[in-house]
């Protein structure tokens, strides 16, 4: 009994991190960019990203088990008592000038179209908006199967921005506006204002012309989700001294889903990608922090700082989050401006950014706006409550299949509750290793430490070669922003 008692406070000891956090807390497409450390080797030039594509018809719902939790009534964001934030003042997220419509635009995608509607756009000027897609007839349409709808909504898409060409090349070889159809009349006048003689045949050309996919219906259930953890990021960036408005950027990263991953490595709530946490140990084959949500957010607070201490100004910050920090400080060498609306705008610098990195900075701004509006743009808009869990550091190695014991067998509970945990460690083909946190249901907390304390899992310890667990990203060392040159 002694020695019993003995190895309970061991493990009280060895879990010392259980109340690490509580969780007391779109852009949907889960953007993926190139996030550079100073270790890293990879080139300046913007990574693929789904943002330079075409969006997908069809989005699947935002994961995390929304029915793990309850609501709560949604809060405002405060962002008063920044004084002493790193670059803060009351205009230091204000739209710079130049960029309002590329502003107006993600605002309505992201409170005014579904993931039933979408927009069909010149890419290089967002107020050309040449049609409205409505999908809700293929939706309702009960003799579809899923593909069938998927297939009918991309033929539509296709459709009409075959019809567009058609009609653009038309007007490049027409003098004038008569004789053509009031639609045809319309795209005329998108272009009234510019006078380059092959104005139509370049705005035909197929980089030109995208669909993107609404994401009211995806904000809203992210508002939802960022209710288990926004209260939590928020501390973490107030007490390395930045902005709390750069939590907002997970809405354009992946929407709040804790699930989260990109299809060229780009993974969690924030999206970063394997070499930009390489340097900080982070990941292992069992175990990867950049999808544990407070460790992730603790690395980008880092990687925030490091940006602003380069870039010197938070839109640039920003978008070097998305495009690189070195390759957008050539870029403000090269042209001789910080202003980020300029370099965008520019003729020539412009090309050196893809579609993504143009946009990035405009749709933070314009999910600050509409998060901040929230109860106007959702009428029923609400809050997740935490996530009701405690956090032990497993003092031995444990199989999955035993960890998920404690969730009564539930495998997307114990997957959202430790979204950190890879495929191979949740298949069993690998045990977590010691020293790993897991969170587990705060119900099952005291059965759990009872559970190691009698050396339940010891077995698990002679699992084949023996793997350490990942170091958690450590926040930034907080240093004074370097003077403005």
């Amino acid at each position: 009994m002694k020695s019993w008692m003995t190895a309970l406070v061991l493990i009280f000891v060895v879990s010392s991190a259980s109340h690490a956090f509580d969780f007391f807390g779109m852009f949907g497409n889960e953007t993926a960019k190139e996030e550079e450390t100073s270790e890293s080797t990879v080139p300046d030039e913007e990574k693929v990203s789904t943002l330079d594509e075409d969006t997908p018809v069809v989005q699947t719902d935002v994961a995390g088990g929304k029915t793990l939790t309850g609501t709560r009534t949604f809060r405002p964001p405060d962002y008063s008592s920044q004084d002493k934030a790193l670059g803060y003042s009351a205009d230091a997220f204000a739209t710079p000038k130049g960029m309002e419509r590329q502003l107006a635009f993600w605002i309505d995608i992201y409170s005014k179209y579904t993931t039933d509607q979408g927009l069909i756009h010149d890419t290089e000027n967002l107020d050309i908006v040449y049609a409205e897609v409505d999908f809700k007839d293929i939706v309702n349409d009960e003799s579809l199967s899923a593909r069938q709808k998927e297939k009918k909504k991309q033929k539509l898409v296709n459709d009409k921005k075959k019809e567009i060409v058609e009609i653009l090349h038309k007007l490049d070889k027409v003098d004038s506006p008569e004789g053509l159809s009031e639609y045809e009349k319309k795209i005329w006048s998108f272009y009234q204002g510019d006078n380059e003689s092959h104005k139509f045949r370049e705005a035909a050309h197929k980089s030109r012309i995208r669909f993107q996919l609404g994401q009211k219906d995806r904000m809203q259930a992210a508002i939802f989700f960022s209710g288990r953890y926004l209260e939590d990021m928020e501390k973490i960036f107030r007490e390395a001294g930045l902005p709390i408005e750069l939590t907002r950027l997970v809405f354009v990263e992946s929407s709040f889903n804790v699930l989260a991953r990109s299809k060229v490595g780009a993974s969690g709530l924030w999206q970063i990608m394997r070499y930009t946490a390489r340097p900080y140990r982070m990941i292992n084959d069992a175990v990867d922090q950049r999808n544990h949500p407070m460790s992730a957010t603790r690395l980008a607070s880092r990687l925030m700082r490091d940006n602003y201490n380069m870039l010197k100004a938070w839109p640039l910050a920003m978008t070097g989050y998305n495009h690189g920090p070195t390759g957008v400080r050539k870029m403000t060498e090269k042209y001789k401006t910080r202003d980020l609306a300029e370099l965008i705008q520019n003729v020539r610098s412009r090309r050196s950014f893809g579609f993504a990195s143009r946009n990035f900075y405009a749709c933070f701004l314009a999910v600050l706006e509409v998060e901040r509006n929230a109860t106007k743009y959702f009428p029923k808009v609400a809050w997740s409550q935490p996530l009701d869990l405690e956090e032990i550091k497993l003092p031995v190695s444990v199989k999955y299949k035993d960890l998920l014991t404690w969730f009564d067998g539930n495998d997307e509970k114990a997957e959202v509750f430790n979204p950190h945990l890879s495929r191979q460690a949740r298949r069993g083909s690998i045990s977590i290793p010691a020293k790993t946190l897991i969170a587990i249901p705060k119900d099952r907390y005291n059965q759990a430490l009872i559970t190691l304390a009698r050396g339940e899992f010891k077995y698990a310890a002679n699992m084949g070669p023996e793997i350490k667990a990942p170091e958690e990203a450590k926040g930034p060392e907080i240093k004074p922003a370097e003077p403005v040159k």
